[in-house]
């Protein structure tokens, strides 16, 4: 098993770009959310002080759409977690064998420990991005799903 340095940069930089299309989610569900949040709040008000008994339909919705984005964010986290954790312990558990083989490696098995370590830390970087993405995916989706619903709402 050798180490391929281009497959190693290619994961590297596709890793990269996920984490930046994360982060240009994350901006997106922040500016969404702020949308969401000053039309709500301008229903509200107007719920609280010209038409009572108006516009509880979309009042009603912020809790479980928040319990269902925020649980299923809790899912992937737990889901990627447990994969990540996973593959960990079958890494330790190829050092720990090296360790306790109670001699030396031989070279070939230093380098396939070493090409084995240098895969494992490609994947948990790339698993690390995953968790990012999956975790952000449903409030985004929920963020961006209600700015675009509430578009054009009492917005004040």
């Amino acid at each position: 098993m050798i180490i391929d340095p281009f497959i190693a940069w290619s994961r590297m930089v596709s890793t990269g770009l996920e984490m930046h299309a994360t982060w240009l989610r994350s901006i997106e569900t922040l500016q969404a959310s702020q949308a969401v949040i000053g039309t709500r709040s301008a229903i509200l008000r107007d719920v609280a002080t010209t038409h009572p008994g108006t516009g509880f339909g979309e009042l009603s919705r912020m809790i479980p759409e928040k319990l269902n984005a925020f649980g299923r964010s809790a899912q992937a986290v737990t889901r990627d977690t447990l994969a990540m954790h996973a593959a960990w312990s079958v890494q330790m558990q190829r050092v720990g064998r090296m360790m306790f083989a109670g001699r030396m490696p031989t070279m070939v098995e230093a380098a396939t420990l070493a090409a084995q370590s240098a895969d494992y830390t490609l994947a948990a970087m790339t698993a690390g991005a995953k968790l990012g993405r999956d975790a952000l995916a449903p409030v985004h989706r929920a963020a961006t799903g209600n700015a675009r619903r509430l578009r054009g709402r009492a917005a004040h």
